[in-house]
């Protein structure tokens, strides 16, 4: 069964994917802080909704 704790945790999953990309593209003239932006935005967001949505449901 899903909890509101494995939501968190598919959230935290997003969040060091991103965090993960912005480091590994080192220092050159090209970087894409935006990219990895929106990655921790994901993650974020999908981690506070589905454990609102999952918390606040006990039939799920």
């Amino acid at each position: 069964m899903t909890t509101w704790r494995s939501a968190i945790g598919i959230g935290i999953g997003f969040v060091v994917v991103g965090v993960l990309y912005l480091v590994t593209q080192g220092s050159g003239e090209w970087l894409d802080r935006a990219g990895a932006t929106m990655l921790i935005a994901l993650g974020v967001a999908m981690a506070f909704g589905f454990a609102i949505i999952l918390r606040g449901s006990r039939d799920l």
